[in-house]
């Protein structure tokens, strides 16, 4: 699929989800907001995310009661579609769940006001060994410019992973209108490497290192080549969400930040969290990977950075004016920030 066509698939999709959401998700402050102190307001929440080794300090602030220091109970619903997610956010399905930078500046361009209110795994380092790209083996492809013309695996058409290839792509020389994009899961994409299916795949762990071990060639780390010293991977919720529970969020917010630097302090007891919060062997977990060591706090640059690249890959002009309207610094809950 060509970047014309999924940036017009992509417009549509969140398109729908914002005239089905708008009233949701706009309630104005109730009494009490700002308050956020005490107990929580909703001690049970569903969390949708999307599975991946990333998620190893949430499963160790379950795992080690942390969430439930804070008056919390999370009920976990794995979710591979980050539109969906954005969609629930909107409807109150979920009342926390995942999506990248990307996905909450292009939300608010369109009018959903969601809100980032944590990272997962802090601030990205130089040595970041989250998101990277792979190349099939035998497929000749040694770096981005090799991309031109040919089929990339990605978890969503229009998502973090694909614009910071087609980036990556481009500043390597490669014309990216060119490159076909299939969407996949994380855990289809060493399979589809392996048969041909795809010439390469934007992949997370543990999925990388099936790929890895099967001859796959690694062009590069995509978040520590354009988003170093900023958070890119984001708990979130709704405005109106927000409005009716600050003390909800301040105890996840505060949570979360614990669980971070506790899953920092033990990796081994966090890739151990893994085994039962994703359901993956013990040796898998070993081989985890995310941003340890990263800085908790967000700040506004990963949403000036996406909004800058959406800009540029955008083939829509009425896209390109509401991203270029939005004020980012709306886009996140004050108390994330550093």
């Amino acid at each position: 699929m060509s970047r014309p066509t999924a940036r017009k698939l992509a417009a549509a999709a969140i398109g729908l989800i914002a005239a089905a959401s708008l009233v949701a998700c706009s309630s104005g402050a109730q009494p009490g907001a700002g308050e956020e102190s005490g107990a929580p307001e909703k001690a049970t929440l569903t969390v949708a995310i999307n599975p991946s080794t990333q998620f190893a300090p949430l499963y160790y602030g379950i795992q080690e009661g942390i969430f439930a220091e804070h008056g919390l109970e999370l009920e976990i619903t794995p979710q591979t579609d980050i539109a969906a997610i954005v969609s629930g956010l909107a409807s109150g399905t979920y009342d926390v769940g995942f999506a990248t930078v990307v996905h909450v500046v292009t939300a608010n361009a369109n009018g959903i006001p969601i809100r980032a209110i944590t990272s997962i795994e802090g601030q990205i380092q130089p040595d970041d060994d989250g998101t990277l790209t792979i190349a099939a083996p035998g497929s000749g492809i040694t770096d981005f410019a090799d991309l031109e013309g040919k089929r990339v695996a990605t978890i969503g058409l229009s998502s973090h992973n694909t614009l910071t290839m087609w980036e990556l792509a481009d500043r390597a020389g490669a014309d990216t209108s060119s490159i076909e994009l299939v969407q996949l899961p994380f855990g289809q994409m060493a399979a589809a490497l392996e048969n041909g299916d795809v010439d390469a795949a934007i992949m997370q762990w543990p999925f990388a290192a099936e790929a890895l071990a099967a001859g796959g060639v690694e062009l590069g780390y995509n978040n520590r080549e354009l988003f170093v010293d900023t958070a890119t991977t984001l708990f979130n919720t709704s405005q109106g969400f927000i409005d009716q529970n600050p003390r909800t969020v301040r105890a996840f917010a505060d949570a979360m930040t614990e669980s971070m630097l506790g899953a920092t302090e033990d990796p081994d007891a966090a890739k151990a969290a893994l085994v039962d919060g994703l359901g993956i062997t013990a040796e898998q977990a070993e081989g985890a990977r995310w941003n340890i060591g990263g800085d908790p706090a967000l700040n506004l640059t990963a949403f000036e950075t996406a909004r800058d690249l959406l800009v540029k890959f955008s083939t829509d002009q009425s896209a390109q004016a509401a991203l270029e309207a939005l004020d980012v610094s709306t886009v996140v809950w004050p108390g994330a920030l550093e």
